[in-house]
């Protein structure tokens, strides 16, 4: 559990960072919509595999994802002059972490990876 925490956290600090830097790296899979929802549905899991055993992680994963995103959004548009806020950037993080979750609660019910306990 512990190293699925470090991960979030740092995939977090990337996130944030390569949201307020000047100049983002290239266009990833080739669509920024597609780098948002993408991301967001990764880090969806990553904060779910880290909650469990909690009593919601795939709550938490949604919701941990869509604050970054939402996060994300809002510093862009305060607090950087090269990177703007824009809605369809963060459509595109909600969009990404709601396919997330609608994963996890499939699998969580029909696969023995996502309820595995550890010890």
């Amino acid at each position: 559990m512990f190293y699925w925490r470090a991960l979030l956290t740092l995939v977090t600090i990337g996130v944030l960072y390569l949201s307020l830097t000047p100049l983002p790296p290239s266009d990833g899979l080739g669509w920024d919509k597609l780098n948002h929802a993408g991301a967001m549905a990764l880090i969806t899991v990553i904060a779910y595999m880290a909650a469990r055993p909690a009593s919601r992680p795939v709550l938490f994963g949604g919701l941990y994802a869509m604050s970054l995103g939402i996060s994300v959004e809002v510093l862009q548009g305060m607090c950087t002059t090269a990177r703007s806020a824009e809605w369809l950037d963060l459509l595109a993080d909600l969009v990404g972490a709601v396919i997330a979750v609608l994963v996890l609660k499939i699998g969580s019910k029909s696969h023995r990876f996502f309820n595995y306990k550890e010890s």
